[in-house]
């Protein structure tokens, strides 16, 4: 049986999800996957390569930083490289890349639906091209709202400092906000120290102040107070397509580098931008018939006679619950199943239309681009398997 390693870093929960998602398309290569945590080896990759004699490698980009597991460690096999910065691999390489623009416009159109009347964007503490991209799409989004946007400097606000001044500078900006403010955070980790900021500041989460982090990273997100809502990339997905990238770079001797895209998956709420549905028996019923009929049809009036109020009474608990409007439910699920029919299958769009509940083809295009930046066909080239 051939072996593929896949070299990852244990510090984040992610590598799992996208282990699942390589392992579930290995297996029908017929592949063995072997899983490498660099943060145990003492020794280098290239140890590792000559122990198991692999037909190629997945490679975490955050790994490449690491003494022994720099890019050109990998310059004899087939290498297949996630989330890799370019700078990281200096040359062309069949590489895999998070599409930060969609995953951060997830996260800034949530916001703007919370009603904040102003933005804050906290960029990751050391400089990631990522970051920048996440910032610049929260600024585009917050410029077409007409909803002002601030950037906190995380790179200049840790330069001399330890934990505590970089908290406190960090609750400054926070107090300087206007209210109710929304914060999109670079990733799960930055959020986490949002959190911790707006309570020393003594600004209210979600009542005052909305935070939404990035990746979905369960351990973080569970275990801060309040638990914190972050936009999932699609790991599992991102999995599949490494397999399929190591394919082609192994079938063409590596003479074809390409970079593809994943997106997310999808937006994961809990309370630092929402109150609790789950003490309103209404509103968990609305949100399940929404996960099951959005696709078959389902109007806000229908959901409004779920919940067994007056119309206007059943909007506003709605939205004062989940923290968005009941149409934008329905046009999330809408959205996140067009996503993955477009992304998993060939069926054409008048079919996609019909499958995902749009009243017709261009409500599908026109929303399908309001809300991704991209019309549905663009979405498919780009991040079709």
């Amino acid at each position: 049986m051939k072996t593929v390693l896949y070299f990852y870093e244990s510090a984040f929960t992610m590598w799992r999800r996208r282990m699942a998602g390589i392992c579930e398309e290995a297996g029908k290569k017929g592949w063995r996957i072997q899983p490498v945590n660099v943060d145990v080896l003492s020794g280098s990759a290239r140890g590792v390569l000559d122990y198991w004699k692999p037909v190629g490698v997945i490679v975490d980009g955050g790994t490449l930083n690491r003494a022994g597991f720099g890019v050109g460690n990998y310059s004899k096999v087939p290498a297949v490289f996630c989330d890799a910065d370019r700078k990281s691999l200096g040359r062309p390489s069949y590489r895999l890349k998070h599409d930060s623009d969609d995953t951060a416009r997830i996260a800034a159109r949530e916001l703007v639906s919370l009603n904040s009347e102003s933005l804050g964007y906290v960029s990751y503490h050391t400089s990631r091209d990522w970051s920048d991209s996440r910032r610049k799409v929260l600024e585009k989004i917050g410029k077409e709202d007409g909803v002002p946007v601030s950037t906190f400097d995380s790179v200049a606000a840790r330069a001399g400092a330890d934990i505590g001044v970089f908290l406190n500078r960090l609750a400054g900006f926070i107090r300087n906000l206007v209210f109710p403010a929304g914060i999109l955070a670079a990733n799960d980790e930055m959020a986490a120290l949002v959190l911790a900021a707006a309570e020393s500041a003594g600004v209210s989460v979600p009542e005052e102040l909305a935070v939404i982090g990035i990746d979905n990273d369960e351990l973080i997100c569970e275990n801060t107070h309040p638990t914190l809502s972050s936009v999932a990339p699609d790991f599992e997905r991102s999995g599949r397509l490494a397999v399929q990238l190591l394919s082609r770079c192994i079938d063409e001797g590596g003479a074809n580098p390409e970079t593809v895209m994943y997106g997310a998956a999808q937006l994961m709420r809990r309370r630092s931008t929402r109150m609790d549905a789950e003490r309103d028996p209404r509103i968990v019923r609305a949100l399940e018939f929404i996960r099951r009929n959005a696709c078959s049809g389902a109007t806000a009036k229908d959901v409004v006679a779920v919940i067994g109020q007056k119309e206007r009474s059943a909007e506003n608990r709605f939205k004062a619950v989940c923290g968005h409007s009941i149409r934008d439910a329905l046009l999330a699920v809408r959205l996140d199943r067009a996503k993955r029919l477009l992304a998993d299958t060939d069926l054409p769009i008048s079919a996609v239309c019909q499958e995902c509940g749009y009243s017709d083809e261009r409500s599908l295009r026109y929303l399908f681009a309001k809300a991704t930046g991209r019309s549905p066909n663009e979405w498919r080239a780009q991040h079709g398997l």
